[in-house]
Formats: structure tokens, C-alpha cells, sequence
């Protein structure tokens, strides 16, 4: 019951009790007292009746007022609890770490430390919660999932959806696209071992197709000057492939530095020159060349890419010049390309036969008529 409606209820029942009184006697009574002090008071019957009644509720007011504060006091901790949980949501719904919060009611404090034991992932599919905080934070997510960027969202590197924000955020945007470059997702340290998998290198990846399609030679060379370039072999063969067809400019050296930060496997130097000797000239042969050699000196893995492109270029002396400084059951397909190259053998066959035959698979389909059925 609230407190005015109690105190007014009390109130009109002393009104009732003390007019009852004088309506029965208007007589005094006189009350002489020599405890502690003498005094002596003289009142009408009906309000002796009524003081006490009076004491009784201001007690009852003050015993219950303090209750009040008492209760909405309590009722402010456990709110500002609730919100440090809902805070909690919000935190590890964004793959962040958990701050340590201090909790005034025991209960919340046990689910706070049982939640940390939690990954918390969203359904997007799910219905509102009617809280503003969590309900924006999962619009914000579908948004993410429909291409748009969320940029007030700090999103944890390790997140399931960092990567599809950062896409978003680059779309097109070469510039943006270097700014994701110079970060370094691997320093932002999460432990989260459920979104290992979820690493930056697929935004590193989409970074560096934004900024090829720009074919912006500024911007790609900004990028290929960072102290971490986060190349990988397909970043790699693209850039080759874009300098080869004159697209973008790159120098020499710095092909080479990009393929020594690659760190190519031999069949990824093979796959390279393959891709290179289909689109280079005559005008950049001996670009390439001089490239695959520094390499080559350096790199035993991308000495086999090497002897594929000698031997493409018809620079067949110089590539059995180069098999003498290895063992002789060594590169094995150069010697036989040298000892079966007047028959006809396409020197892909040599080098990798099942490239050749998927590729002679492709060309087949090809020249095949178009035949249908009636």
C-alpha cells in the first residue's frame, strides 16, 4: 500500500474516533505528573483518545518512509546491476574482453561470471528484445550482413562479422582499403580460439582487390611499401599479371621484394611463371628473366619456375647451364624436355602434365559443336 493512501485512511479514522469522543462527552481530563519533572496537562477525553492513535502513526509514517528510501534505494542498485549486465551482452556480443564489474546483489553477480563463460554469437533472425541498447546492436548487425558498414561498432578483429564490415567499409574505396593495410589485426589479442578461424587475412585480401581494381600505381605503391604487406600468392600473381599486361607499373626490385615477402611454395614459383610466360612480350622477356634469376639465387623453391620460363623463351642453353650446378637426377623434366623437345612435346607436359591435360580437356569442349537435342 502506498504511504498516502495509508497515512489518509489513518488520518480520517482518528477524525471519526476523536469526533465519536466529543460527540459522547465533552469532559476533561487532567493528567499530573511528577516522574522525572512535574507538570500536569488538562485535555478533552476525545483527544486523549486520539493521541495516542496520533504517536502510533507518525511511527508507523517514519517506519515506513525509511522502508521506502530503503527500497528505492535497493531498487537504483539492482537497476544499475541489470545495466552492468546488459553492458556485459552488449561487450561480448562484440567479441571484446570482459571488464570486471562490482555488483551489489549476489544473484547478478553469479550470472555476470557464468555469461564470461559464454561466446555469444547473434540471431539475426530473432524478435526484439525492447531494450534500445541490445535491439541497435542487432540492427546494426543485419546491416552488416545486407553490405553496409557500421562504423560506430568496435568490433573485435576476431569477430564472425569484423571481416564482412571491413568489406563493407572498402567497397570501392581504394584509400580506405590501404588504411585496413596498415593494421594489424594479430596484435589485437582476443584468445578467443572459437573465431580463429575468422582471421584478418580474408580482409587483407579484400583490401588488396579493391585497391587492384583501382589500378591507382600511387595507391598500390603506398601499399606495397608498407612495413607488412600482407601479400599471398594470388595478391601476388595479380599484381605480376597486372604489371605484365602494362595495367599498373611496378619496378623490378620491388617484384622481387613481393615475392620474397610471399614466401611461395615451389608448385605457387611454378604456377607464377606458367601465368607470366602467357602474358608478357617480347618487350618484357628479359624483365622477367632477370627477375626469376635474382630469385632464383636466392629462393631454391622458385628455381624450378625459372626453368620453366628459359625454356619458354626458347633460352634452352642457358637453362642446361643452370641444371649442371645441380645433381643430375635433379629437375628431371629439363633434361627431358631437351632430349624430346624435336618431337613436338609441349614443354607444359614436361613441367605439369595435369595442367596440360586440363587444359587440352578445356580446349576439346571448346571445338566441340553445340548439339541439341530435339
Amino acid at each position: 500500500m502506498k504511504i498516502r493512501y495509508f497515512m489518509g485512511f489513518a488520518i480520517l479514522y482518528i477524525a471519526i474516533v476523536t469526533g465519536y469522543g466529543f460527540y459522547v462527552t465533552t469532559d476533561k481530563y487532567e493528567l499530573h505528573n511528577t516522574l522525572w519533572f512535574d507538570f500536569s496537562l488538562t485535555l478533552p477525553i476525545a483527544l486523549w483518545l486520539a493521541l495516542p492513535m496520533v504517536v502510533l502513526l507518525i511511527c508507523a509514517w517514519l517506519f515506513m518512509s525509511i522502508n521506502m528510501v530503503i527500497y528505492r534505494f535497493k531498487n537504483m542498485s539492482l537497476r544499475r546491476d541489470i545495466d552492468k549486465v546488459i553492458a556485459q551482452v552488449y561487450e561480448q556480443a562484440l567479441g571484446n574482453d570482459v571488464r570486471d564489474r562490482i555488483f551489489a546483489n549476489n544473484d547478478l553477480r553469479e550470472l555476470s561470471r557464468i555469461l564470461k563463460r559464454f561466446y555469444f554469437l547473434p540471431n539475426l533472425q530473432s524478435s526484439t528484445a525492447n531494450n534500445e541498447k541490445i535491439d541497435s546492436l542487432l540492427y546494426a548487425f543485419i546491416d552488416i550482413e545486407n553490405g553496409i558498414e557500421s562504423s560506430k561498432l568496435k568490433l573485435n578483429p576476431k569477430h564472425p562479422l569484423f571481416n564482412s564490415n571491413a568489406k563493407n567499409a572498402i567497397q570501392h574505396d581504394p584509400q580506405k582499403a590501404l588504411e585496413i593495410l596498415k593494421q594489424n589485426f594479430d596484435i589485437e589479442s582476443l584468445g578467443y580460439k572459437l573465431y580463429k578461424n575468422a582471421c584478418g587475412n580474408a580482409v587483407y585480401s579484400a583490401a588488396w582487390t579493391v585497391i587492384l581494381e583501382s589500378k591507382n600505381s600511387k595507391i598500390v605503391d603506398k601499399a606495397l611499401r608498407l612495413a607488412n604487406t600482407h601479400i599471398t600468392f594470388e595478391i601476388a600473381l595479380q599484381l605480376a599479371l597486372m604489371c605484365a599486361k602494362e595495367e599498373i607499373t611496378i619496378s623490378q626490385d620491388m617484384l622481387i621484394q613481393i615475392l620474397r615477402n610471399a614466401h611461395l611454395n615451389e608448385r605457387e614459383y611454378l604456377t607464377f611463371a606458367i601465368q607470366i610466360c602467357k602474358n608478357f612480350n617480347q618487350n618484357t622477356i628479359n624483365f622477367w628473366l632477370s627477375i626469376f634469376e635474382v630469385l632464383s639465387k636466392e629462393i631454391e623453391n622458385s628455381v624450378f619456375g625459372y626453368f620453366y620460363i628459359l625454356l619458354e623463351v626458347g633460352k634452352t642453353n642457358e637453362a642446361m647451364d643452370l641444371k649442371k650446378q645441380y645433381p643430375k637426377d635433379d629437375y628431371l623434366s629439363v633434361s627431358a624436355f631437351n632430349m624430346l623437345k624435336e618431337k613436338g612435346f609441349p614443354l607444359l607436359v614436361f613441367f605439369d602434365p595435369l595442367l596440360y591435360r586440363s587444359n587440352k580437356r578445356d580446349k576439346m569442349q571448346l571445338m566441340l559443336p553445340n548439339v541439341s537435342v530435339s
